[in-house]
């Protein structure tokens, strides 16, 4: 997860140990930074901490990793749009996948390694919306630079509703609760 704030940005070293592993150039100060003191160990216990990177070229270099998602853009999200979100996801890697089908043998043998780690990028993609669930239900903790501002929260339940499920923030489904409750009286006073 990436977060734009003051000139800056803030990346998670979770996102940095990917970003060393895809064929992608990394500016030198960005390795340096996080890779350039000897053995850098990343792991449960400082995966989700945040590398600030200050230099114009380096924000420039985060701004155009889409892959990486911006909490600032996600972070008020409800659970069913960040779900929502992680399928769009999923529906442009799959399209991406049969375009690639479709392509003569020849060139799919050419482009084979380019596009598998492509469509990689589309799966970290949604690993990270499933830990800003994770982060919003209280599952999975991690620190968030000073200053910034935590998620909003929004509990919800599920509950089948005929053929349909049902997803309410906590206060409705005690409401609609309650409304079912009362419905229920009434409909044993009129059977009565």
């Amino acid at each position: 997860m990436k977060i734009f704030k003051d000139n800056s940005v803030y990346v998670q070293k979770n996102d940095m140990v990917y970003l060393n592993q895809t064929d992608i150039p990394i500016p030198a100060s960005i390795f340096m930074k996080v890779f350039g003191n000897g053995i850098t160990i990343i792991d449960e216990r400082n995966r989700y901490e945040f590398v600030k990177f200050e230099a114009p070229e380096e924000v420039e270099f985060f701004q155009n990793q889409d892959w990486i998602v911006d909490y600032n853009e996600i972070k008020n999200l409800t659970e069913e749009e960040l779900l929502a979100l992680g399928q769009s996801i999923a529906q442009e890697k799959n399209k991406r996948a049969e375009e690639f089908n479709k392509l003569p043998k020849k060139q799919r043998q050419q482009k084979y390694e380019s596009v598998v780690r492509h469509l990689e990028l589309f799966d970290f993609k949604m690993y990270s919306i499933r830990d800003m669930i994770m982060f919003k239900r209280g599952e999975l903790e991690f620190p968030l630079p000073r200053g910034v501002e935590k998620p909003t929260i929004v509990v919800a339940e599920q509950y089948v509703e005929g053929e349909k499920t049902v997803v309410v923030p906590t206060e409705e489904k005690k409401e609609s609760g309650i409304k079912r409750f009362f419905k229920s009286l009434r409909k044993s006073e009129k059977s009565s």
